[in-house]
């Protein structure tokens, strides 16, 4: 088996959007130069004007529902746009959250909660507009609108062919994704306003632009210019206010109005590259990195501006300017073109400085990941190539291991004869997402002062027969608690470490100590844990209406409303409120019209458990809590989980359900009278319940006659007793003693009075 192991995914790093002072300063780190003048200016200007950008900001924040409000009623008609606006939740009383400092504060908070929902009580007039409703009032507000537009001066007039859109025809769904829409580009306005920059506006335009037609794109433009000058109304007489608006405004629309951008594609044709079609934001994220190259024709002072990012890329800094070297035989041969920039690298790599640098002070393993990130621009992708490296360093050295990297056809891909090697991010050229989450480690600029290998050490974790973490990432496996449960805390680091499964591996997993049913042809792969053990409910034919299936039956286990309970418990992992259950369901299954089976689809099926295990998680850990919930096991690996989200692509939850109850596992573990139970744990599940229940308790503790904290107790006074007796015994010790050396002093002392006296 190939082992390709993960260190995360972007999703762990996300995409840092830049401030004013960060993208100088990233500018002047990647040249590895000082702030110019004009740099410092420009900083100098961002922070005095610190207060009054928060005051803008301030500003658009208060007004921002009559901002909103403009820009939609410059696009809708028939009707009040605002009533399809969801505000953000007021996050008072809620946990996690401290309430309001003074009491007047709370009450307009609480006040905002009860209006807002008893607006959502109420139908949307706009959805059914009166009987009187005239639909040339539309018209009318925007001529009203274009006169005061015409007298401010700065009110654009609205493009030719462009029609407002009808509210009742366009729909409550599209309505709310439409106001939400202006009212997170009015937010993402202040973000920018307050960072000095705009890349935020750029990179979520250019992404929006890519899924939204174009009639709807010139409908947002109109309300996006609507929104300008109703903003700008708050500001008349503050022209730098005005401009700092009008430009943040400027940039998001301009970045809205390009063309839908074209479909891009991985770059190169190594077998690293597999020809995937890449986001926007991917090749928008390497648009502000440099790349420097050689050409015949280049000015002297381009080609130096290459040789010195060589030296940066290759030795961490600028050589000339933190040594004061100068490798002025291989500079002249570049300038003349006696020199690839390809030879370059591969010089600088077999210098003595390089040797002294990188190689001297490491060990071998790091030495082969500063190397890949050196020549290369990432790092390992498994640990075959890492062995592959380490047998040509330990038969030829580092020359071998720099005609190694420099030689291959990856650098022939990425960089050729004239470009520099570069670090390669999430642009075009990026690596695969298995080991995204070190690679961003190893791209700090601080990378080569740990001498800690990390990829070595990332691997020798998975140096195991079988893992029994989850085949993508320890994050994806769901806490191992039950109904009623107190949450533990979690120390493992959910960024790394992932299985390294292939599609014929299986994690390992614990059997509760009921039936197999687990796919295996000798149970479960780790035996029985008793301790464990589920309780089985059954709805007995004599329970359903069926008639008699059994002579003895026990109808605390197995009449309906005991399974019914259970099933609730199984399916949402807890006791459901009385207005959120399933009664007509209910009633058809204690009739006999639906199996257990069937009921337990249902409940699986409705609004609250979507809203539970679906809507709220990411796809890979939905269809965990999904399978664990129905199926009463963790998945197996990677091949299952594949499955699993090939058809929630193109089918959907409903159709994960249906698969999952209709399997043949299913069918084969609990029939259609069974309820689902929890049938196999992973082995950190059962160290977690082990420390809650010790497994080494008696028969009578196993058959539930002591409860758990009335063992612990007695084992607590058991050893209080055994160090109050240990105590006593002590003192008792050293009071005798005490007694024996007072007697013996006293003796003592007479004996010596009777010779002072004679």
């Amino acid at each position: 088996m190939s082992v390709n192991a993960s260190g995360g995914s972007p999703v762990v790093h996300p995409q840092q959007y830049q401030t004013l002072p960060t993208s100088l300063l990233s500018q002047a780190e990647q040249q590895d130069r000082s702030l110019r003048r004009s740099e410092l200016d420009e900083l100098l200007s961002f922070f005095r004007s610190g207060v009054k950008l928060l005051q803008i900001v301030e500003t658009l924040t208060e007004n921002a529902d009559q901002i909103v409000s403009a820009g939609a009623k410059r696009i809708f008609w028939g009707g009040n746009p605002m009533d399809y606006l969801d505000k953000p939740i007021e996050k008072i009383d809620l946990p996690g959250f401290g309430r309001p400092v003074t009491l007047a504060e709370a009450a307009l908070a609480k006040e905002a909660v009860l209006d807002r929902e008893f607006k959502k009580l109420q139908v949307p007039s706009s959805i059914n507009p009166p009987r009187n409703f005239n639909p040339f009032s539309h018209l009318w507000e925007n001529l009203q609108g274009a006169i005061q537009g015409m007298l401010a001066g700065d009110r654009e007039a609205l493009p030719g062919g462009f029609k407002a859109i009808n509210i009742s025809r366009y729909g409550t769904v599209r309505m709310k994704r439409s106001m939400r829409d202006l009212a997170w580009f009015l937010r993402y306005i202040t973000y920018a306003i307050v960072a000095g920059d705009g890349s935020i506006l750029t990179v979520n335009a250019r992404g929006l632009r890519g899924v939204i037609p174009e009639d709807v794109t010139m409908a947002t433009v109109v309300a996006l210019k609507e929104m300008r000058w109703k903003s700008l109304t708050y500001f008349k007489g503050d022209e730098e206010a005005s401009e700092i608006i009008k430009h943040y405004f400027d940039v998001l629309i301009d970045a809205y109005q390009v063309e839908k951008p074209p479909v891009r594609l991985r770059q190169g044709v190594s077998n690293d590259q597999q020809g995937l079609q890449l986001p926007e934001s991917y090749s928008l994220s390497a648009e502000v990195r440099s790349k420097f190259f050689i050409q015949p024709g280049f000015l002297a002072t381009e080609k130096q501006a290459a040789i010195k990012a060589a030296y940066r890329q290759v030795f961490e800094c600028d050589i000339n300017r933190a040594y004061g070297l100068s490798l002025s035989d291989l500079e002249s041969k570049v300038n003349s073109g006696n020199l690839s920039m390809k030879e370059f690298i591969r010089a600088l790599g077999k210098s003595r400085l390089y040797r002294r640098q990188f190689y001297e002070p490491y060990a071998i393993s790091r030495v082969i990941e500063l190397a890949f990130r050196h020549f290369l621009g990432r790092g390992l992708s498994s640990l075959e190539e890492f062995q592959e490296h380490f047998e040509i360093m330990s038969k030829g050295g580092l020359p071998a291991l720099v005609d190694a990297l420099v030689d291959s056809e990856e650098y022939a891909d990425y960089f050729g004869e004239e470009t520099v090697p570069y670090l390669r991010g999430l642009g075009q050229e990026a690596q695969e997402c298995r080991n995204w989450g070190p690679q961003f480690d190893l791209f700090k600029h601080s990378a080569p002062v740990r001498k800690v290998p990390q990829f070595v050490t990332l691997f020798a974790n998975y140096q195991k027969p079988l893992s029994n973490q989850h085949v993508y990432g320890t994050g994806n496996d769901p806490l191992e608690i039950q109904f009623g449960a107190i949450f533990p805390e979690e120390t493992r680091n959910l960024a790394a470490q992932p299985s390294p499964y292939g599609k014929d591996n299986r994690r390992i997993l614990i059997g509760c100590g009921l039936g197999n049913g687990n796919g295996h042809k000798n149970g479960s792969p780790l035996g029985r844990a008793p301790s464990l053990s589920s309780k089985v409910l059954k709805l007995n034919g004599a329970a359903n209406g069926n008639g008699n299936r059994g002579a003895n039956i026990n109808l605390a286990i197995h009449c309906a409303e005991t399974a019914i309970r259970g099933a609730y418990r199984q399916v949402f992992g807890r006791d459901v409120y009385s207005g959120q259950r399933l009664v007509s369901a209910e009633t058809k299954l204690k009739g006999g019209e639906i199996t257990m089976r069937e009921f337990v689809r249902q409940l699986a099926k409705s609004r609250l458990f979507r809203s539970l295990y679906w809507d709220s998680f990411y796809i890979t850990k939905a269809i965990e809590y999904i399978h664990r919930r129905l199926l009463g096991r963790p998945t197996y690996g990677r091949a299952e989980m594949s499955r699993y989200y090939d058809l929630c692509a193109k089918k959907g939850f409903y159709a994960l359900i249906d698969e999952i109850i209709d399997s043949l596992e299913y069918s084969e573990a609990f029939g259609e009278d069974t309820v689902p139970y929890e049938r196999y744990v992973t082995p950190r599940g059962f160290a977690m319940r082990s420390l809650r229940e010790p497994a080494h308790w008696s028969s009578s503790q196993l058959n539930r006659t002591v409860s758990a904290g009335m063992f612990l107790a007695q084992k607590m006074q058991e050893k209080n007793k055994t160090r109050i007796t240990a105590a006593n015994r002590n003192a008792s010790q050293t009071q005798a003693q005490q007694t024996t050396l007072l007697v013996t002093v006293r003796e003592e002392t007479h004996e010596y009075s009777q010779t002072s006296d004679s």
